[in-house]
């Protein structure tokens, strides 16, 4: 059976709101479409789904049937929708950063406070992992971003951003202590 998925969609407004007019309103559609769609349904289908009224419809036991599945794929399409939108806006979601420790304390903490403060919904994992393996790990995938000392030794299919220089010093005392 290859029956067009969009009258699936059509049919759960129509049975979510017993009308089609309501249904052709969301879906931005005239009335007579809808019906046309759910009449085409009907006949792949080869059953009624609907029982016409002059107060609107409702559903025959086949349709209730249909609609006990359809609603689930319906509700479960719009929570994907929902899902990737948010993310998309940083309203939700898991980020997961390979960091180095000396990345992690001198730079990213107090980055990932304020992070936090306006992205309250995103969840931030921290994997503390040295330049290698937080840049073989972001290569792979299981890492969306990392945050490193150089040198980073990257290739061509990674961008790399400076963020801040460090300059790393050493210190020698100049005459040894004397025993006492």
């Amino acid at each position: 059976m290859s029956v067009n998925y969009e009258y699936y969609r059509v049919f759960y407004y129509v049975a979510k709101f017993h009308s089609f007019t309501k249904a052709a309103n969301i879906l931005l559609n005239s009335q007579p479409n809808i019906t046309r769609c759910m009449n085409n349904l009907e006949h792949e289908l080869g059953c009624k789904l609907f029982t016409r009224t002059n107060r609107g419809v409702s559903l025959t036991p086949e349709g209730d049937k249909l609609y006990a599945h359809v609603i689930i794929a319906c509700e479960q399409i719009r929570a994907g929708e929902d899902e990737l939108a948010n993310s998309k806006n940083l309203q939700s979601g898991i980020l997961t950063i390979g960091v180095s420790e000396t990345a992690l304390y001198g730079l990213l903490l107090e980055k990932l406070r304020n992070f936090h403060i306006d992205h309250p919904g995103i969840r931030i994992r921290i994997s503390n992992q040295s330049t290698p393996q937080a840049v073989n790990a972001l290569k792979s995938g299981l890492v969306d971003l990392a945050v490193v000392t150089t040198p980073t030794g990257i290739d061509k299919t990674l961008q790399e951003i400076p963020l801040r220089t460090f300059h790393e010093i050493l210190i020698g005392v100049t005459c040894p202590p004397k025993p006492s």
